[in-house]
């Protein structure tokens, strides 16, 4: 068909501006010097306008209203029907969003995030601040324009989880609290974990090794993928599944932290390479959402990372790279990576602990866009819910209300997707050991191969093609359902604690 050929040749050329805009976004958090902040920010701003405008233009709007005629539609393939579904679905949120308002926002942002990574080294929230509110005026106009009906933090919920609302994770968030806190409680009362034994000297080029071999280990292709480092370990999907680049940040001092942020990404990096490639130039070829991508970053990093089949397979690499690590036993490594312990940096969070990090994120969220939290009071309001969920108050902004880049990139309503993505990696689980047996036995018997493969067949290849909510149906005929993630974290820790 002539349109449907047309059709997908202007969507190409949406994706092409889309796919250079992200090769400079990453390059500007990887390896863009300092002073090219400004000019590479209005590249960006010009190259994220140009797609945005050709998605909401007229020509947009004709090729639309003539392909979803039904006597068209109804004789089109399922993925040239859910491509069009999908472009009509961004085209009737963003038609009327007033293009120099995207424009000024995308600046701002990209102004932002290069700010923040300097203002991230010298403790200095009050240069935020400003860029922050602005961000969040920026976000509550465009949304007053997209989805005027609708609470603006619960459009940004629903954007990075559909269906998804904030009265919902209130009550998804509360069953997994009444969970894990009594656990939390129980091993807060046993010895703690001897953390100091991790700490020495390792240099970057050695961690490196480390990171390529555990990639190598859960199949990421370096083919069609690569690793950098950032200030903030992150995914970016150029080209899936053909470019996906991932990046991880080294501490000398203690190489748990890249390590695991490395099995994270590489997470990602594997549900975006399994993509089927017939998805390539539809606009469908990406994770379905948020929840649903960090369910397969933290099934790499805790489920498969933190298991101790795992390290029986591999720990003597780390000992082969960085000998200080042969004098310290694999029990001790064990229960190094697996304790439970209060702390202030989210992404170096124990499973336990982690969600209470994401749900103080959350209540911040929400009272900021709600208006009972100003800006300027975020620093001291973060601060009080760290003190009363952890039990820790921040040092100072660095390891508190600026650690994650998240908000300083406009990214508000991503950070519950991390806590559905435990939610969901618990339900992944339990559905791959009913099919395939336990997963410490598969790891354990070199079958890790099998639970990619189950991960790519009911879950990476569609991408967009099934909703969250119809990949958790489809896989685990379920809802979404925090009960095998409850019953993962309690018998593993009643174990590991002897509770």
């Amino acid at each position: 068909m002539q349109k449907l050929k047309k059709f997908k040749e202007y969507i190409n050329k949406i994706n092409q501006y889309e796919q250079a805009a992200n090769v400079l976004q990453w390059d500007m958090q990887t390896c863009m010097p300092y002073n090219g902040g400004d000019t590479n920010t209005e590249v960006l701003t010009m190259l994220s306008s140009k797609s945005f405008e050709l998605s909401v233009s007229d020509e947009m709007k004709n090729f639309l209203d003539n392909l979803t005629k039904p006597e068209i539609f109804n004789n089109l393939d399922s993925i040239s029907k859910k491509m069009i579904s999908e472009c009509k679905k961004q085209y009737d949120d963003n038609k009327n969003i007033p293009p120099n308002l995207y424009s000024k926002y995308i600046q701002v942002v990209s102004q932002s995030e290069q700010t923040w990574q300097k203002a991230k080294l010298d403790n200095d929230f009050k240069t935020m601040a400003p860029y922050l509110k602005e961000i969040i005026n920026l976000t509550k106009e465009m949304y007053s324009y997209s989805k005027p009906n609708v609470d603006t933090y619960n459009a940004l919920l629903d954007d990075y989880e559909k269906g998804i609302t904030d009265i919902q994770l209130d009550s998804i968030f509360k069953e997994l609290k009444d969970g894990t806190i009594p656990l939390i409680e129980a091993i807060s009362k046993k010895e703690p974990v001897n953390q100091h034994i991790f700490k020495g000297h390792y240099p970057i080029h050695l961690q490196e090794k480390i990171s390529n071999y555990f990639l190598n280990v859960i199949d990421f292709d370096f083919k069609s993928g690569c690793l950098a480092e950032s200030e903030h370990p992150f995914t970016t999907n150029i080209n899936s599944p053909y470019d996906i680049r991932i990046t991880t940040n080294y501490d000398i001092n203690d190489i748990r932290n890249s390590l695991f942020s490395v099995l994270h990404e590489g997470g990602h990096g594997l549900y975006e390479q399994h993509i089927d490639p017939n998805l390539i130039g539809t606009r469908l070829n990406t994770g379905t959402s948020m929840g649903i991508h960090e369910s397969q970053s933290r099934f790499y990093e805790n489920i498969i990372g933190r298991n101790l089949s795992f390290w029986k397979k591999h720990y003597n690499k780390i000992g082969e790279i960085l000998p200080s690590y042969s004098c310290i036993s694999l029990d001790k490594f064990y229960k190094g990576i697996n304790a439970v312990e209060p702390s202030l940096i989210r992404i170096d969070a124990d499973e336990l602990t982690y969600n209470l990090h994401v749900i103080i994120r959350f209540e911040l969220e929400k009272a900021l866009f709600s208006g009972d939290l100003d800006v300027k009071d975020l620093s001291t309001a973060w601060n009080d819910k760290m003190k009363e969920y952890l039990g820790i108050i921040p040092l100072d902004d660095a390891t508190g209300v600026l650690q994650d880049c998240h908000w300083y990139s406009g990214l508000f309503g991503y950070f519950p997707s991390y806590t559905l993505g435990n939610i969901y990696s618990g339900q992944f689980l339990s559905q791959i050991e009913k099919e395939l047996g336990p997963v410490d036995h598969l790891i354990e018997s070199d079958k890790l191969g099998y639970i990619n493969n189950w991960l790519r067949v009911n879950v990476h290849q569609y991408g967009l093609m099934k909703s969250p909510t119809e990949i958790i149906k489809d896989s685990c005929n379920s809802c979404i359902d925090t009960k095998p993630i409850i019953k993962y974290y309690t018998d593993k820790y009643s174990r590991i604690y002897n509770l």
